[in-house]
Formats: C-alpha cells, structure tokens, sequence
C-alpha cells in the first residue's frame, strides 16, 4: 500500500509540476522521490522496530496464494468489484478528517477574530513551531518563515496546495520582483526552494491518515484497532523522511545557472524587462 500511495502521489506531484508551468523543478522532485525509499525504510525500522522473526527468511514465507479466477477478465471484475468498499472506505475518512480541520480552522479563525488575529489558522501556528526545523534543513533564518509556512501547509493539507504556493514564489522570483514588499518576503532563495521542494515530497499528512485507515482497514478490518494506534506514529515518520532528504539536499546543494560575471552581464542586459539575475547583480554592485 505505501509504494503506491507514493508513486500515485509522485505522478500526482509532476503533473501539478507541469499545470503550474515547470515551476517546481522536475529533477529534484525525482531525486526526493528515489531518495525516500531507502529513508523511509531506515525511519520505519528505527520507529517501529522489528522485534520478531521475519516470516520472509524461507522461501515459504514468500510464496503467494493463487486466486481462483480462471482469466484476466474474470480477475478484473472481481478486482473491480472488490475495490468498490475500499475507495468509499477511503473516501468517508478523507471527507472525515478535512471536515475536522475545517472545523478547527474556523475555531481557530474566529477566536483569532477577537484578539484582532483574523488569519489565525492551522498553517499559521506550524509556520512559527516549524521556523527552527526549516532553519536546521539549511534554509536562512529570513527564508525560514515561509519555508515553515510551506511545511505546515503540506501537513495540515496536502503537498499540492504547498507546491502551488511554492512555484508562486518561485514565478515572483523569477519575474524579478524585490524581495521585501514591507513586511512581507515576496520570494525565497533558489537554495531555499530546492530544500522546500525535497521537504515537500511526500504524502505525510493529516488527509493521508484517512486515506491509509481507510485502505488498510478495508483489507484486514480486524486490525483496525492496531492501525489506528501507529497512523500518527506513520504520519511523524513521513514527515521526518522527507525534512531529512532535505537536510542532504541543503548540505550537497550546488549553484546552477548563476551569472558569474555581473558588469559584463549588465552591459549586455535589456532593462526593459525584469528577471532574478538582474536583481542579484543590481544588489551585489549596489552592496560593494
């Protein structure tokens, strides 16, 4: 069930990579999603360790029972037929736990309206518990707000909604925009980006919960009890998979497609237009 939640949420994250006009990069999206397999079975196994013998050492742990259709169309009915309780299962605890936050959110947003805080939300508050993981990723202290906000809005959502924000920040920062609009950091660093995109690979959230109960417990319902006592033990450990591919990403980050040669490349410009590099260069001339 897990590799194809996540393949299914990896083919799910390029496509939402390519409606948002490549604005998250493909390749580090690919290189967090081969590097959480072996992660994740490092963190299964440090969280939930296996303290009795594998049943798969023999050769008659590993054999599979044969089903009794006796075609491929036959065999697909019967899938067909089979799936229909597990998508419904999955279905009622997805509605479930999004109706739960919702909730919350809208208790959170109307006592925030009294104290004079309207956009008090889920999201918010995991932006400011969230800043010093960000920063330990290896975001700068001044990116590490929006990189937290970004964290609290996949865990709280889902991974979706905070690549969509994400590829915003990117497309500010691309378009050329200042870095400050006041108070409020309109862009994050390339390096920034590139650890938020790894921290972001994953399908750890609270919508995941339902999703996992829901499937799990449709397949072996009389150990539903069990799967419920670890799913918030599951959902930490995912999370902790993805900020830790970030960490390597952060340390063995390199530059790319940085302009080298600022003069020379403002002699050449067209001021006509905005873009990133003609801001960093501006700044860096502007700073010596």
């Amino acid at each position: 069930m897990g590799p194809q939640l996540r393949s299914k949420a990896f083919h799910l994250s390029l496509t939402q990579t390519k409606s948002h006009g490549s604005q998250i990069d493909p390749s580090s999206l690919i290189a967090a999603s081969v590097m959480a397999a072996p992660c994740a079975l490092a963190m299964a196994k440090l969280v939930y360790p296996e303290v009795e013998e594998s049943k798969f050492k023999s050769e008659e742990g590993v054999k599979l029972t044969r089903g009794e259709e006796q075609n491929i169309l036959e065999a697909a009915s019967n899938g067909a037929a089979a799936s229909v309780g597990l998508v419904a299962n999955i279905a009622a605890n997805l509605i479930a736990f999004l109706a739960v936050l919702k909730f919350i959110n809208a208790a959170l947003s109307w006592f925030g309206s009294l104290v004079n805080i309207p956009d008090l939300s889920f999201q918010i508050i995991c932006s400011y518990i969230l800043m010093p993981v960000a920063f330990l990723m290896g975001a700068d202290w001044a990116d590490a707000p929006l990189v937290a906000e970004l964290l609290g809005i996949k865990i709280f959502l889902n991974e979706f909604v905070a690549y969509e924000q994400l590829s915003k920040y990117k497309k500010n920062r691309l378009a050329g925009l200042e870095e400050w609009s006041g108070s409020h950091k309109q862009w994050i660093s390339v390096r920034a980006e590139v650890i938020t995109t790894f921290a972001l690979c994953g399908f750890a959230n609270l919508s995941s919960i339902g999703i996992m109960l829901g499937g799990l417990t449709s397949m072996i319902p009389q150990r539903k009890s069990e799967f419920a006592s670890i799913v918030l033990r599951a959902l930490l450990t995912g999370a902790c998979v993805s900020m830790l591919n970030a960490c390597v990403a952060g340390i063995l980050y390199v530059p790319r497609g940085e302009v080298a040669d600022c003069p020379g490349f403002l002699n050449t410009v067209n001021f006509n237009t905005t873009s990133y590099d003609i801001y960093r260069c501006c700044r860096q001339l502007f700073a010596q």
